[in-house]
């Protein structure tokens, strides 16, 4: 038996969205070879575990669950591998002989955009020697800054589209300057959106000059950089998932969101059928907003799935990851990737024949493949200079 812990919500403005996939996968463990243990990142950065975690219901009262839950930490050393540790509130770490809250195998981290999806936590299971899910450190951090992406992806030969860079820092010392660039550029109508996030949060179409400082303004509240970029008429937005690893990838059903426009945060995860307007553990609106399979011929159906894989690896991706395109005739635009998609894109995989679970499964099979394959490399040589003797 295994035991996967599954890392969620964290201080990230995708945290409910976490939770709701986290939620997902855990519902979906093979009950005969995975136990999974949730692991709760409260909007304060703290850890919570315990049984009561893995129930939508507590997520109504947050100060009641958390109160009943257990506080822990991973530590940053090897030799901690994969043990949650208990803290106190007064004295901190507990050392000496406490028992661990729980003892990982391997760690499923589903943290959407900040503090989880950008490399931060797979750097921590990274110092703690633990097998992870998913991207490794570079390739989650390069996934996440939209613009690096589009720079891999143009030295894979892939389309993407012209930008404009903005910072907080170029925006405060002259908007009115940073508005001409982008209309020069961009014109109207634009997309604006953070550089690091997803699930439309921050995003914004503008079609006036006052619309456009009004979008910049809020993509600024919610990251230190924004994108704009012109807006595509006549396209068609297409999605693919690709599970894998290494040269063993494989590409998901297509889908086509069935909205022209931009669907808001809550048109992708909140259900109105739901008690006090509560996301529900299914995909929301959007369930009903998108057509899967995609109505594409075979032919372009098999170009999207070819250029989804080109993607996953011009970034370097493992586990599962959403690639977003843009589709306007024969022109295939790579919009973003997502390495941590909602639900993990279950809707997507379940068409070509698996399931949520067996998504799941397989996750952990190439965590712990290349955990395996990182442990016959040497990180340290037979030499110590700071003495001249062999080191010990």
């Amino acid at each position: 038996m295994t035991t996967v812990g599954v890392f969620f919500g964290g201080r990230s403005v995708e945290h409910e969205v976490s939770v709701i996939t986290a939620l997902q996968a855990i519902s979906a463990f093979p009950a005969a070879r995975l136990t999974p243990v949730p692991v709760y990142i409260g909007k304060n950065g703290a850890w919570y575990t315990g049984e009561a975690l893995a129930s939508i219901e507590s997520y109504r009262d947050i100060g009641r669950l958390t109160a009943g839950a257990t506080r822990v930490t991973l530590r940053p050393d090897p030799e901690a591998r994969g043990t949650l540790l208990p803290l106190e509130a007064r004295r901190g770490l507990l050392g000496g002989g406490q028992r661990p809250a729980a003892q990982l195998d391997v760690a499923l981290p589903l943290v959407h955009g900040t503090g989880g999806e950008d490399g931060t936590l797979q750097g921590l299971f990274e110092l703690n020697d633990l097998a992870y899910c998913g991207c490794v450190v570079a390739a989650a951090a390069l996934s996440m800054d939209k613009r690096l992406a589009k720079a891999a992806f143009r030295a894979a030969g892939l389309t993407v589209l012209d930008d404009v860079l903005v910072t907080r820092d170029a925006w405060s010392g002259g908007a009115g300057t940073v508005i001409d660039g982008i209309e020069r550029v961009a014109g109207y109508p634009a997309y604006v959106k953070p550089l690091s996030l997803g699930s439309s949060i921050g995003v914004s179409r503008v079609e006036t000059r006052e619309q456009l400082r009004d979008a910049v303004e809020l993509a600024l509240a919610y990251d230190t950089r924004c994108l704009a970029e012109a807006a595509q008429e006549d396209i068609v937005e297409i999605n693919c998932a690709v599970l894998g690893r290494s040269d063993d990838l494989r590409a998901s059903a297509c889908e086509q969101p069935k909205s022209g426009g931009l669907l808001s945060y809550e048109d992708k995860y909140l259900s109105k059928g739901g008690k006090s307007g509560a996301a529900t553990l299914g995909a929301g609106k959007a369930a009903s907003q998108r057509i899967v399979p995609a109505p594409l011929s075979e032919a372009m159906t098999r170009r999207v799935q070819e250029t989804a894989i080109a993607a996953f690896r011009a970034i370097d991706a493992e586990g599962v990851a959403r690639v977003d395109f843009l589709v306007r005739g024969e022109e295939i635009i790579v919009n973003e990737i997502n390495t941590v998609p909602g639900s993990l894109a279950f809707h997507l995989w379940e068409p070509v024949g698996l399931s949520l679970t067996d998504v799941v499964s397989r996750l952990v099979e190439l965590a712990e493949e290349r955990h395996a394959a990182k442990a016959r490399t040497a990180y340290s040589i037979d030499t110590w200079l700071l003495t001249g003797r062999p080191s010990a």
